[in-house]
């Protein structure tokens, strides 16, 4: 029997780490091991107990990604939007150089779609950094580049989800966004670790969406779903973009100015069948 495949996952107690994970659990001849800050995190407990190997360190710490990258074949890098754009930009080519040095043969990377046109907004700007040690480091490489959450939309009835959606158009002046599941980004990483060769994910880049949706599919989606028309709050676009942070507010102005290229969900459903519509995330999530 030949050597098992070791893959390292970052960001496993997350959404998009954690449905990597479980895509790849169950898989014959692999060997799975997480970046953990926390090994005693009773998230971190679940995964061990499931059969995935705990390995102790974060993105900032060289030594520890030696460590945790040390005979591995595969990784999956997920980065910190909210670090600020030079500390995740320096997070993930920590992880590139890491890679490079212990060998690793393939990096699935989740940047975010339009990364490289978005040019005013930091989060964006620091993931095309990313990319490109990336893209130079001469590893080979799956960039998975992922439209905005729905996961942002609270999923259940009350003032959260009335205020976050309606806050969340208003913001990008009424227009169409479009959304992905966050589950799904995992779904397509997994997919791409375990398929490193496969002319679909080899050195390629992959924008990711289920979907462009406006304000108004949004109440039409939680009427299929939940049985009736949500309230969601109307906000005046410049009084909701001066109350955000300076990144989100220029990811906002993106969207309601140029936003994202087209993304072909049809050609994705070929892939990954189960993408979930925004119809199936409200469904499928609701408590």
């Amino acid at each position: 029997m030949s050597s098992p495949v070791n893959i390292l996952v970052v960001g496993a107690t997350g959404k998009q780490g954690g449905k990597a994970i479980s895509t790849l659990l169950g898989q014959s001849n692999l060997s799975l091991r997480f970046l953990t800050r926390n090994p005693s995190s009773e998230s971190a407990k679940k995964l061990v107990e499931k059969g995935v190997t705990a390995v102790q360190g974060d993105l900032n710490d060289i030594e520890a990604l030696d460590k945790a990258l040390a005979g591995v074949d595969r990784a999956f890098l997920v980065t910190d939007a909210m670090a600020g754009e030079e500390k995740e930009a320096e997070q993930g080519i920590n992880f590139v150089n890491a890679a490079k040095k212990a060998g690793v043969e393939h990096i699935v990377f989740s940047s975010v779609c339009a990364a490289d046109t978005a040019k005013n907004v930091p989060h964006f700007r620091s993931k095309a950094k990313v990319e490109s040690s990336l893209k130079a480091s001469g590893l080979s490489y799956t960039i998975l580049r992922p439209a905005a959450f729905m996961d942002n939309f609270p999923v259940n009835s009350g003032f959260a989800r009335f205020m976050l959606v309606g806050a969340f158009y208003a913001a990008l002046g009424w227009g169409k966004c479009q959304l992905i599941a966050v589950e799904d980004i995992g779904v397509f990483a997994g997919k791409a670790l375990l398929n490193t060769k496969d002319d679909t994910y080899r050195n390629k880049t992959i924008d990711l969406a289920a979907g462009n949706y406006a304000f108004e599919d949004i109440r039409h989606a939680i009427l299929k779903s939940q049985g009736y028309t949500p309230w969601l709050a109307s906000l005046l676009p410049t009084f909701i973009r001066n109350l955000l942070p300076h990144d989100f507010r220029e990811m906002m102005y993106f969207f309601a100015t140029e936003g994202y290229p087209p993304v072909d969900a049809n050609k994705l459903r070929s892939i990954h069948p189960q993408l979930l519509s925004l119809e199936d995330y409200f469904r499928e999530n609701k408590v």
